[in-house]
């Protein structure tokens, strides 16, 4: 399930994608916009920055736009960049505190189905946000 931080990125990046290039966005206006909590909105542009999906400019005549086209941005990684890693079990992240580590007998099943599910969302361009007949051709 996406959570509300990633649907809040997604909406500002394509918002974002309908202005000009040479226009800066605001999280306040995209807040006001969607009905969207402004502070919230905020954090997760913040994060979409520092992971080079948005460009950010300080100040009272600053905001944020794009770093690049939507065809050339993923659903992974707006998701790895609000959320952090996509993670199938707890026990990807944290393998050395599962008590079943050892005797489990899915971990490999549940790591082929783990990778497949993280090539799929990165295969997941944000462009078919525009025209979702378009994922059909990440499958």
């Amino acid at each position: 399930m996406l959570s509300k931080r990633v649907e809040y990125g997604l909406m500002a990046i394509l918002h974002m994608s309908d202005l000009p290039a040479s226009e800066w966005a605001t999280a306040k206006g995209i807040a006001d916009r969607y009905s969207i909590p402004a502070e919230l909105l905020g954090k997760v542009m913040q994060s979409l920055a520092r992971a080079s999906l948005l460009v950010s400019m300080p100040g009272a005549r600053g905001g944020y736009r794009l770093h690049q086209p939507l065809d050339r941005m993923n659903l992974g990684a707006v998701i790895e960049a609000v959320e952090g890693p996509i993670l199938l079990t707890d026990c990807h992240e944290q393998p050395d505190r599962c008590p079943q580590l050892h005797a489990c007998i899915i971990k490999e099943p549940i790591q082929h189905i783990h990778a497949q599910l993280v090539r799929f969302i990165y295969n997941i361009s944000l462009t078919s946000f525009r025209t979702p007949s378009a994922l059909e051709n990440a499958q």
